[in-house]
Formats: structure tokens, C-alpha cells, sequence
């Protein structure tokens, strides 16, 4: 009878642990299925980022009682960023944060498919933290910068992601304060919510919400590159990228036309292939981390608020630039614009020629005619056309100095 009884209890052990991991598996399976592992992931992953927010806030606040103690202490940054060195966070995880002397913090986020630099001075949101394109590590500067694309992430608050008035001249612009500049695209009720011809309302909401979300946007560290140099002929599309060393891709129009962003811009009869918003899209169009777009009016403000400091007068950009008074154009490009990333004087947080060199097209409109760029040229001084410059025109011009920049947003 003892025997017996336990052989049935082991034969009943048995039965229950088949059924239990059946049952196990089934709902491994149906978890799997309605994603609720995948967002256990993703909340993981924000769990890592906030944990590093947590611990730099209490850094922050000790940094604070320490300053009131001694006035010359380091700042909150540095102060910061040495007690969670301290803590074990890697060097990887310090450069993806930024807290200022108001305990303002900044992270960046590395989408799939690039990688944030490892190189000292490009590996921090205070001195303009670069990605590249690619999963292999760039930890010393070799041949990365000309044969992979780059681009910066540009913290924002959203509270200050507004368009501002430039300069020309010295003298304040008035295209936003006026109303005169729209964006997304406005004028004449041509392009409505529910008539987005070119894509700029969806694109224009999806980003901002992006840069919401996130804190910030990447980018291109250079001007848009070509392969092959442009010339005034009918160059059709060539092949473009974000690389130093590249010839600007410049002869480009904005697009065909105020509503049409899509098919190849003709000029003086010349075709020159594709447009600055329809190249910008498709570098990254099948990337499912980020979106690439022509960059917008309201990022431009955004950088020149990020990169402006004594040594980057945005108003006044001559010292940093490649225009005809800046002393380090003669032994770059006296006549022409550069090549991408030629010198490094025209530089600020890791982003190459903003200032001078050639006019950016950017998504601001100026009536139902004309498409607005911004920058400056090489052809001109840095007083005259600085940075914050705008200018207007038509959408489908082309000229030896007028280029483009992308931007990315993290989806």
C-alpha cells in the first residue's frame, strides 16, 4: 500500500510539471505576441536613463552646498560627472549627459545603426557629441570622418524651440517677427492639414514632437557632400553625403516648386537632378531609428543658440567662417566654396560651416514665392552675412553657393 501511494504521487509530480511548463510556454508566447516583453524592454532601457538622471541629480545638489563652500569648485558638469565616474557609469554613459550651472540636464539618445565617437572632443554634449554611421567603434581619429557620415546632437528645451529674427549687416532682421517667414509652408492656404502636398505639416509635427520626447535632434556635421564636384552644367543627382572632405553638393534647388517637393529641379534649362527636401529624405528613409529632412528654420535657431559663445558671434561670424575677410580663407579657397570640413577654425561644437562658405537651404517659406536659406556665403563678409542670416529664393535657383544641411529626428 506504501508503494503504491507513492507511485502514483510521482507520477502525478510528473504530469503537473508537463503541464506546468506548457502552460509557461503559452503565456511566454502570448506575452511575446502582444508585446508586453518588448515594452518591458523599452522601459528597461528608459529605467537606465532615468537612473543616470537620478544619480546626477543628487550629484547636482551636492555640487550646490560644495559651491557655497567654495566658490572656485568646478563646475556642475565636471563636478557631477566625476561622482558618477565614481559610481560605475562609463564613459560612454557620461557622455551622453550634460548638466549646467542651473542643473539644466541634458542626455542624448544613439539611434540603431550609428554610433556615438569615442574620440576626446567629440564625445560630449558640451562640446557637440558626433555619431557616426555604422556599428563599429571610432575611438581614434583615423579615416572615419571622410568615409563615414557624421552628424551632432543639439539639446533643446522645448520651452525655447522657437525661430528668431537674424542679422544682416548689423542691422536685425524682421522675417519672424513679422510673420513674413511661415513654417510649415502657409501662404495662400495652398498647403492645408488635409492638403500636404509637400509633407511639411506631418513631418513639421512629427519632428517636434521627436525633439519633445527626447531633448534634442542630430545635425549633419557637415554641409551636404557630393561624390563628384557639381559644376554649372546639367549635373543631375550624384551621389550625396555627410562627410568631411567631400565636394559641397551645391547647383541644387530646394525642389521643383513652393508645392512640390519631389522630382528633379530644372534650372536655366539645366536639369539638376533631384532637390535639397527630397535628397535630405531619402538618406535615411528606410532606417527605422530616425527620419532625415531638409533641416527646419526652428532647428537653425536651435543650433546657433547651442554653438553661440565668445568665440562664435553669430551675428557677426567673421572669425569662424569662409567668408572674403576671414584670414584662413586664402589657404583653404579664396574664390569657391571649400570642401566639407576644410578648415578647422570654421567650426563650433563639431559642426563645420555654418557660417559663410555656402547658403543652406532650410523649410521656411517667404510668401507663396520663395524658399528661405540661411548662413552665408564665401562670396561675402562675415558682418554682412553671418550665421543667422536669412535670405529668399525661389525654389528651384541654383548657384555655385547655394547648398543644403540634414537634420535628424530619433522615431
Amino acid at each position: 500500500m506504501i508503494k503504491n501511494k507513492k507511485g502514483i504521487s510521482l507520477i502525478v509530480l510528473v504530469i503537473t510539471i508537463i503541464i506546468m511548463i506548457i502552460l509557461a510556454g503559452a503565456i511566454i508566447l502570448t506575452l511575446n505576441n502582444s508585446g508586453i516583453i518588448g515594452r518591458a524592454e523599452e522601459a528597461t532601457d528608459k529605467s537606465d536613463t532615468s537612473t543616470l538622471k537620478e544619480a546626477a541629480n543628487v550629484a547636482y545638489s551636492e555640487w550646490t552646498l560644495a559651491r557655497q563652500m567654495d566658490g572656485e569648485i568646478r563646475s556642475a558638469d565636471e563636478y557631477v560627472k566625476g561622482k558618477l565616474k565614481d559610481q560605475g557609469f562609463s564613459d560612454e554613459d557620461l557622455g551622453q549627459i550634460y548638466i549646467d550651472d542651473s542643473g539644466k540636464i541634458s542626455t542624448a539618445t544613439v539611434p540603431e545603426g550609428f554610433v556615438a565617437s569615442d574620440i576626446e572632443g567629440e564625445n560630449t554634449i558640451s562640446e557637440g557629441l558626433v555619431i557616426y554611421e555604422g556599428t563599429e567603434k571610432v575611438s581614434e581619429d583615423t579615416d572615419a570622418k571622410t568615409t563615414r557620415n557624421q552628424f551632432v546632437w543639439v539639446p533643446v528645451e522645448i520651452s525655447e524651440f522657437v525661430r528668431e529674427d537674424g542679422y544682416h549687416s548689423g542691422t536685425k532682421q524682421t522675417y519672424v517677427s513679422s510673420g513674413t517667414a511661415t513654417e510649415p509652408y502657409s501662404y495662400d492656404k495652398i498647403i492645408t492639414e488635409t492638403n500636404d502636398l509637400t509633407g511639411e505639416y506631418a513631418e513639421y509635427k512629427a519632428m517636434k514632437a521627436s525633439v519633445e520626447k527626447y531633448g534634442g535632434f542630430y545635425i549633419g556635421r557637415y554641409e551636404a557632400g557630393s561624390e563628384t564636384e557639381r559644376t554649372n552644367v546639367a549635373n543631375g543627382t550624384t551621389n550625396m553625403v555627410v562627410k568631411q572632405d567631400a565636394y559641397v553638393y551645391n547647383y541644387v534647388g530646394w525642389g521643383p516648386s513652393m508645392t512640390s517637393a519631389e522630382g528633379d529641379v530644372t534650372y536655366g534649362s539645366k536639369n539638376q537632378g533631384k532637390g535639397a527636401v527630397e535628397l535630405s529624405r531619402n538618406l535615411y528613409k528606410d532606417n527605422t531609428s530616425v527620419k532625415s529632412t531638409l533641416i527646419y528654420g526652428v532647428q537653425w535657431d536651435a543650433v546657433l543658440r547651442f554653438i553661440a559663445d565668445d568665440k562664435h558671434n553669430v551675428n557677426d561670424s567673421t572669425s569662424w567662417g569662409n567668408y572674403t575677410n576671414n584670414s584662413d580663407r586664402t589657404s583653404v579657397s579664396p574664390n569657391t566654396p571649400a570642401k566639407t570640413g576644410a578648415h578647422e577654425n570654421w567650426k563650433a561644437k563639431n559642426i563645420y560651416d555654418l557660417a559663410g562658405n555656402a547658403y543652406e537651404w532650410t523649410m521656411e517659406a517667404t510668401s507663396s514665392l520663395y524658399r528661405v536659406i540661411r548662413g552665408g556665403h564665401c562670396g561675402d563678409t562675415g558682418s554682412n552675412v553671418p550665421a543667422s542670416f536669412r535670405n529668399v529664393f525661389s525654389p528651384s535657383y541654383c548657384d555655385s553657393v547655394n547648398g543644403f544641411r540634414l537634420a535628424l529626428y530619433v522615431v
